[in-house]
C-alpha cells in the first residue's frame, strides 16, 4: 500500500496490525473516497485507534472512531489550503466577541466570568503528560464503534478533509481544524471520536495542570462549542468548564 492512500475494500493489515473488514466511503457531495471505515463496530476501537495513531508516520491515514455510519458524517470536504490563513486565536476571539452591545447582559457576563467582553487570547502550552494509565483508562472507556482511516498530515486535518461540521456559526469545518491543529501544538489534543450527533472527542496528552491554566483553556473552550460534555452533563459556562479540565485526559464538545 502506498503512503497516505485509502485502503481498498475488504480486511486490512498494517505491519502487525490486522482490522476488520472495511470499505471505502465517500463524501455525499462530491461522490469521492475521503475515508475508509469498517464494515461493523468494532470493539475495543480505542486499542485499535492507538495501534494504527503509531503507524501513521509509516502509513500516512490517520485513525477516528466512528460512533454513527460514516455515509451521515461526510459532507463536504474542504482545500486544506485556505486552512493557512486561519488562526485559532482570530476564530475563537470572533466567537467569543460575536455579540451586539445590547446583548450584554448580567447572564452573558456571568458565563464567561472571570473574563470580559474581549477575548482572553491562548491559553499557554503544557509540557508535562498524562501517565500512560490515564490515557488508556480514556481509550479503554470507549464503546464499540467503526474504525475510520483517513489520509491526513495530522488528526485536526481529518473534520474538513471528511466534509464533517456542527454548526451555522462557520460555512465549513477549517475553522474546527484551526482550533484542532493549535490544540495539537499545545496540549496534544487529537481528534479520537466523532460523534453521536454533532459531537466530537480528543484524546489529551498534555492537559493543563493548574487552575490558571484551565481557567485560560476553558475561554476556548466556551467559544468555540456550546456544551462541554461530562457523561450526560452539559457544561456551559466558563467556570464550570474551567473546573473540568484540569487534568482532563478527554475533551468532549457538542454544537446545537
Amino acid at each position: 500500500m502506498i503512503m497516505g492512500e485509502l485502503p481498498g475494500d475488504g480486511e486490512l493489515r498494517l505491519g502487525t496490525l490486522t482490522l476488520p473488514e472495511g470499505r471505502r466511503v465517500a463524501s455525499s457531495s462530491t461522490g469521492k473516497p475521503v475515508a475508509w471505515v469498517t464494515v461493523q463496530p468494532v470493539r475495543e476501537v480505542g486499542r485499535l485507534w492507538s495501534a494504527a495513531q503509531d503507524m501513521h508516520q509509516q502509513t500516512g491515514l490517520v485513525p477516528v472512531a466512528l460512533v454513527e455510519p460514516a455515509t451521515e458524517l461526510f459532507y463536504q470536504p474542504s482545500d486544506l489550503a485556505a486552512l493557512e490563513h486561519l488562526r485559532a486565536a482570530d476564530v475563537l476571539a470572533d466567537l467569543w466577541e460575536d455579540v451586539e452591545e445590547e446583548e450584554v447582559d448580567r447572564y452573558w457576563l456571568e458565563q464567561r466570568a472571570p473574563f470580559g467582553r474581549r477575548f482572553p487570547g491562548l491559553a499557554a502550552g503544557v509540557q508535562e503528560r498524562a501517565t500512560h494509565v490515564q490515557l488508556s483508562e480514556v481509550l479503554d472507556s470507549l464503546k464499540p464503534a467503526h474504525l475510520g482511516l483517513v489520509p491526513a498530515t495530522r488528526p485536526a486535518d481529518v473534520l474538513p478533509l471528511v466534509g464533517w461540521f456542527a454548526t451555522d456559526a462557520f460555512d465549513n469545518a477549517l475553522p474546527f481544524a484551526a482550533v484542532l491543529r493549535s490544540w495539537e501544538d499545545r496540549f496534544g489534543a487529537r481528534l479520537l471520536r466523532i460523534g453521536p450527533s454533532a459531537e466530537i472527542q480528543v484524546l489529551v496528552e498534555r492537559p493543563p495542570r493548574t487552575e490558571e491554566q484551565a481557567q485560560a483553556l476553558a475561554a476556548e473552550h466556551f467559544a468555540f462549542c456550546d456544551e462541554w460534555h461530562i457523561g450526560d452533563q452539559g457544561l456551559t459556562t466558563v467556570s464550570e468548564i474551567t473546573s473540568a479540565v484540569i487534568g482532563a485526559s478527554t475533551w468532549c464538545l457538542w454544537w446545537d
